[in-house]
């Protein structure tokens, strides 16, 4: 028998695995139907990117740094106890970030829709599998371009997520939201965000309300920070949407009950 240990995310093998893999391939399909290009990302991310998108103003209770762990092993002289050194690198806290440092300084001729599915972590104070966790799985839609395309385009999506979750019996509702920003100089920012809609999550019902995808309308934000910009020289708008794998596979897997095949994860999206 396996001894139990410290886990960041939960251990997956036989249907709970397929369970996950194929909620990813579900929402990895729609976005495909859009056009997206799929890209993938590493999980470390440099903290200057981080610094650029505003990250630790907002976040500073949530962001993990990677270090450089010296052990006495390696130094010939060893220090009373082992430390640590800044690495410049960072874990990546959501995906979205590693698209606006890769299109930094593109002009687009034409909207861009990309997605990923990426390795995200965030230091959480406490932490409850499939709900809460310091690593997990996020699958991202990105779209970048004009603000109507924009916005039609991450409402076309967020119908679709909804008719998959449906399809789950996981009945939810879209509602306004608001990311928890921490420092008081960005305050204004969370209350303008559930002025203009600018969030919402798809939630589940019960006492937690739990998020298990969300729609993040940035205006042009990202476009300015990281010098994105249309044929005519102005900031790009953006959106992104976010799926929590852990999330979906945890609350959607009905007990005993095998993952649909994964090969027929395409379905109809009419825009």
């Amino acid at each position: 028998m396996s001894r139990p240990y410290r886990q960041s995310t939960p251990v997956r093998s036989g249907p709970e695995l397929a369970w996950h893999e194929y909620i990813d391939m579900r929402v990895r399909a729609l976005a495909l139907l859009l056009g997206a290009r799929e890209t993938q990302y590493s999980a470390l991310i440099a903290a200057d990117v981080l610094e650029q998108a505003e990250y630790p103003q907002a976040f500073p209770h949530l962001l993990l740094a990677a270090a450089s762990y010296h052990s006495s092993r390696l130094d010939a002289a060893p220090p009373p106890a082992p430390t640590c050194a800044e690495s410049g690198w960072c874990l990546s806290p959501a995906v979205c970030y590693h698209v606006y440092a890769h299109m930094a300084g593109a002009s687009l001729s034409e909207p861009i829709v990309l997605t990923a599915r990426g390795t995200c972590f965030r230091d959480e104070s406490h932490c409850a599998p499939g709900i809460r966790q310091v690593e997990f799985a996020m699958r991202e839609i990105v779209l970048l371009g004009p603000a109507r395309w924009v916005l039609e385009t991450a409402d076309v999506i967020a119908h679709a997520i909804e008719s998959f979750a449906r399809e789950l019996r996981l009945d939810g509702e879209w509602r306004a939201a608001t990311d928890p920003f921490f420092l008081p100089a960005a305050r204004g920012k969370a209350a303008l965000q559930r002025l203009t809609g600018a969030k919402h999550e798809y939630q589940l019902p019960g006492d937690t309300a739990l998020a298990i995808a969300s729609v993040n309308r940035h205006g042009t934000f990202f476009g300015r920070r990281f010098q994105i910009t249309t044929a005519d020289g102005e900031p790009i708008h953006s959106a992104c949407i976010a799926v929590g794998l852990d999330r979906w596979s945890h609350a959607a897997r009905p007990a005993g009950e095998d993952a649909p095949d994964a090969s027929q994860a395409g379905q109809e999206v009419r825009r």
